[in-house]
């Protein structure tokens, strides 16, 4: 929802609805509607289980509104909104049982979850998730991939300054996670793992 959209009062979308026709949207219109607002106000940031206890519905109702808000009133032709949601998730990553290659982060917004798939499958590449559908599983290969295609164009600059114009930025992102999780085993720490872009940047271990 842009800002335009966040700054109506209800009496302007009332008016909006009636300029369109007494009885244009239905119900579920109204719910969509209603729901992205509120993930852009009071529901910001929190988690499918904290909104279905707020809002008193289940957890599977929560996760359709999201996805239908998404699809309605996300803009399809911005992808920064999801690489910045994506980022985000990455400082909450866990190392998966028994390896330093396989990591692991939930995705609770299907949205975001069908945006890193499809560039995933570009590169001939999948995620898992066949244990839990929120919760992917990756190799780090494909994690510094994404990272790579999901940087912006200021924090490519800033990477390509950190491999001193000799090799490729996916390299250094592969080998920064490595670093990452090899450290991580050594310490015995597995999970709350910080992977995201700004870390990597700083690592100093």
């Amino acid at each position: 929802m842009n800002t335009q959209q966040q700054n109506k009062t209800l009496y302007d979308v009332i008016k909006e609805y009636v300029k369109r026709g007494f009885g244009s949207m239905n119900k579920n219109d109204f719910e969509v509607w209603i729901f992205n607002y509120l993930l852009h106000g009071d529901l910001l940031g929190k988690s499918n289980y904290d909104i279905s206890v707020e809002l008193r519905m289940p957890e599977s109702k929560v996760k359709r509104l999201r996805y239908e808000a998404s699809l309605k009133y996300g803009n399809p032709t911005d992808t920064s909104q999801y690489n910045e949601a994506f980022k985000s998730l990455l400082g909450n990553v866990n190392l998966k049982k028994g390896s330093n290659n396989i990591v692991q982060f939930a995705v609770e917004d299907t949205q975001l979850r069908h945006y890193l798939d499809s560039i995933l499958k570009k590169k001939g590449r999948f995620a898992d998730t066949s244990f839990n559908t929120e919760v992917v599983s990756i190799t780090l290969d494909d994690l510094a991939m994404l990272l790579d295609e999901t940087c912006t164009e200021n924090e490519k600059e800033t990477f390509k300054k950190k491999v001193n114009g000799s090799g490729k930025i996916i390299d250094y992102l592969k080998n920064r996670l490595e670093e990452v999780a090899n450290h991580a085993i050594e310490k015995g720490i597995t999970t709350g793992l910080n992977m995201g872009l700004t870390a990597l940047m700083n690592l100093v271990l």
